[in-house]
Parts: C-alpha cells; sequence; structure tokens
C-alpha cells in the first residue's frame, strides 16, 4: 500500500478538535459467549453465508476521543454473542506509539479495521485505505433504508463515484455544558434550549468577571472549524474541491468567536477550568466525550454542579443546534478478512441489541426507531436528573461536503481563527491567507 505520511504538527494540531486525552483498561481474554443470540455455523444477517473459520479483526482509531473498556463494552463484546468465531482485537495507541494508522502501515502492518469520526473521515482516503463497501451490502443483503439516511450519505459524500467507504456506528453531537452554580452564584438564569447566541453573549457579559482576585469566564469554544461546524459550514467547496473559507459562513462563525473572545476571560481555557477550577461556567463540547470526561473525573473526587443543554441558534438557522459527529467504521483494501469485517460492522450499526445498548448508554443510535432512542441515556448514573432530552430537541446540521483534503484545510482554518483571536492578523486576511496555504498544500498532493 502506498503511504503518505502526515506531519507530526498536522495530527497535534487536529488533537484541539476530537480527542481530549483519554485511557482504558485492557480488553478481556475470556472465552467467546455461548448465549443463545450466537450465530450459527456460517449464518450471516441474511444473504450470503459467511465462513466460520476463527478469525482475528484488528481494530485501529483513528483521530478519536475513544478508550479500550469502550471499545470492548460496546464493539467486542456484542460482536462475540453474534459471531463467537470472529474476535475484534484493539489496536491501543494510547499505550504505544506502534499503534498509530502511520506506524501501522509502515510496518506492513495495516488493520483490517479503522474507525474515526466525520471530521476525519475523508482523511483516511489519503492512505488509499478503504475498501468500497456497496458488494458486501448486496452480497449480505444489509438494508440501509434502516439506517439514519444522514450518516448513510455522509459515508458516501466522500467517495466521487458512488462508493460506500464506510458503514457508521453512532452518532453524537455539538452540545452546551454549564455550572449550576456559577450561574447561581452571579444570578444569571441558566441556558434553555432555545436560546439565540445573542441571548448567550448577553448572559456571558454578565458571567465574566474578577471576583476577589479570581477571573470567572462564561464560555469556551473549541476553534474555527467546530464553530462553524454547528451550522455545516464546508471546508471544501464541493464544485471545486478546494479550500474555501472567505464565505459568508466562515466570516459569520470567526465573529461569533470574536465576540465571545471579547468578553474578559473568555480566553486561553480549558476544560479543567471547567470541571476542577470552577471558573468556567460554561463551554461547548460533544456530548458523548464530555459526559465521559466528567464520569472520570467524579471518580477523582471532582463533584461539579453541572447541566446540559442545547447550543444556541443563529437567528438566521432557527431550528439548527450543534453538530452532528457521526463514528464510522471503514474495511481497508487490503484486509485477508474483508467479510468477516463487513459483517462485524454492519451486524453493530443493524442490531436492535447493539444499538438499544449504545443508546441507553449516551451514544445516539444510527439504527431507525423510536423505542431505541427514547432509551437514550437512561443506564447512566451520572444523567439522572440532567436535560437530557436537549440531546433531540431540535435538528442538527446537515453534514458538510468533505473529501481527502478536508485535513490539510482544517489546519489552515484552526490557524486562521487562532490568528484572528490573538489580534495579529484582522479576520478577513487571516481567512484569505488560509485559504492560500490549504490550497498551495492540495495542489502539492495533485502533482
Amino acid at each position: 500500500m502506498k503511504v503518505k505520511p502526515i506531519a507530526a504538527g498536522l495530527a497535534l494540531a487536529l488533537l484541539g478538535l476530537s480527542a481530549i486525552g483519554c485511557s482504558g483498561s485492557s480488553g478481556s481474554s475470556a472465552e467467546p459467549s455461548k448465549s443463545p443470540n450466537a450465530a450459527k455455523p456460517g449464518e450471516a444477517q441474511a444473504g450470503k453465508q459467511l465462513s466460520t473459520e476463527p478469525v482475528t479483526i484488528r481494530v485501529n482509531n483513528w483521530n478519536t476521543a475513544f478508550q479500550q473498556a469502550e471499545f470492548d463494552k460496546y464493539f467486542a463484546e456484542p460482536l462475540r454473542k453474534k459471531y463467537p468465531f470472529i474476535t475484534l482485537e484493539y489496536l491501543d495507541q494510547q499505550k504505544a506509539t506502534s499503534n498509530t494508522l502511520d506506524n501501522l502501515i509502515t510496518a506492513g502492518n495495516t488493520p483490517d479495521i479503522v474507525f474515526t469520526d466525520y471530521p476525519n473521515l475523508a482523511g483516511l482516503l489519503d492512505y488509499d485505505f478503504p475498501e468500497d463497501l456497496n458488494r458486501y451490502v448486496a452480497d449480505f443483503a444489509v438494508d440501509l433504508k434502516k439506517i439514519d439516511p444522514i450518516v448513510i450519505e455522509g459515508a458516501k459524500m466522500i467517495g466521487s463515484k458512488g462508493e460506500l467507504f464506510a458503514l457508521p456506528i453512532y452518532s453524537d453531537r455539538m452540545m452546551w455544558f454549564y455550572n449550576k452554580d456559577l450561574f447561581n452564584k452571579f444570578g444569571v438564569p441558566y441556558p434553555t434550549d432555545d436560546m439565540t447566541w445573542d441571548d448567550a453573549i448577553a448572559a456571558f457579559k454578565r458571567l465574566s468577571r474578577m471576583e476577589n482576585g479570581v477571573q470567572y469566564s462564561s464560555f469556551r469554544m473549541i476553534n474555527l472549524p467546530m464553530t462553524g461546524s454547528q451550522w455545516g459550514v464546508p471546508l471544501i467547496d464541493p464544485k471545486t474541491g478546494k479550500a474555501s473559507f472567505q464565505t459568508d459562513g466562515w466570516k459569520k462563525s470567526l465573529d461569533l468567536m470574536q465576540q465571545i473572545a471579547a468578553i474578559p476571560g473568555n480566553t486561553k481555557l480549558t476544560n479543567e477550568d471547567f470541571y476542577q477550577k470552577e471558573t468556567l461556567a460554561s463551554l461547548m463540547q460533544s456530548f458523548n466525550i464530555m459526559v465521559n470526561l466528567l464520569e472520570g473525573v467524579e471518580q477523582k473526587g471532582y463533584k461539579i454542579n453541572w447541566d446540559v443543554a442545547s447550543l444556541p441558534q443563529s437567528k438566521e438557522k432557527p431550528g439548527i443546534a450543534g453538530a452532528n459527529k457521526p463514528l464510522y467504521f471503514m474495511v481497508s483494501k487490503s484486509s485477508k478478512h474483508k467479510e468477516q469485517a463487513f459483517a462485524a460492522i454492519s451486524h453493530l450499526m443493524s442490531s436492535e441489541e447493539v444499538q438499544t445498548a449504545l443508546s441507553q448508554n449516551g451514544k445516539m443510535p444510527v439504527l431507525l426507531g423510536d423505542g431505541i432512542s427514547k432509551q437514550f441515556g437512561t443506564k447512566l448514573d451520572i444523567l439522572k436528573g440532567r436535560n437530557v432530552a436537549a440531546v433531540y430537541k431540535h435538528q442538527m446540521s446537515p453534514l458538510p461536503f468533505s473529501n481527502r483534503f478536508n485535513r490539510l484545510a482544517l489546519v489552515e482554518l484552526i490557524t486562521a481563527g487562532n490568528e484572528a483571536l490573538g489580534g495579529t492578523v484582522d479576520a478577513n486576511t487571516s481567512l484569505r491567507n488560509a485559504e492560500e496555504k490549504a490550497n498551495k498544500a492540495i495542489d502539492a498532493k495533485l502533482k
């Protein structure tokens, strides 16, 4: 396989987009389950028969915040119940740098499956990694009509000739987390699910203040790409295939960030300011990542009085609040077990039992059905008494167009946002310069 290494600086810059430091326990080595739900010899979901020869499918996580314990609970163990002859092995890069995708490919150990979220999905095309799954969908008679059409369309969007390079497993969305004690302290009403950004900024101005030598801050955003993602603003122009940052969408997104950053105390913030120092009143973060983080810090003794609301809406796009971040699985072109790898991921996607368990544990299911989505979060003690209904309150933004140059554009746009917020360059110049740099990098790839 031809390898196109990604520069170290690129990987580091992307950490702020989707990763919060995670660690997990190693997987179980228990014998495969003999559950009555286990597949009979040769049984697949439907259609083509699957070999029952025992196989190990090696799985890698690419640029997402994920833990070994989660992988075992939601993927490996449920799959054993269906296919006792298929073992999912998690190549945990938190434990060894040799398990990063670049290093695995370079060493000739390309994993059978890689999973990542939508903002990173198209970047895997740069490795010439994914297998087109259309043939397997037909062979195994997988009914994609039962799956959320928005996330299926996202998987198709990165192909240029109708390919289906990935299957979705669950979704996540950006939300507004807040510290109730700080809102109480300064007499500011709690966020509601129907606020506009103008409403929110008015509240931010009341929450950010210096008191008894302590700087209290009102709101932390992540970066410019994540700000624009809540309205589905694309980094890549679908007509040209090149970076496009000098648009109304990116200009408005950067203007919003500048308004928030201009409020005293709203720069150079971290998650720790929210849950440890308790000097940050609220922040924007994906639901699943933040809930996992808060579960972890509560186990360490931090007991923050928090709740969650929908992100504010723009007056131009009412009813849309928060970006959709589906998690996708891809099968490697070079895998020796393509059929088993496909059977594994299609089962995780379309099994009512698997999807219900994901929903109960705060991961938005991709399998359609009110009976599944209504169980969202019911198994998590940390969500009891919280405004969990906010997750489904409003429509999510459409998934923006993406191609294999998305990650190159992403890094330049992050830099543009940081420069504009830092005051080193004005907004229009920062966006223009970033677009030029991204397209220069894209042109170099095309040569």
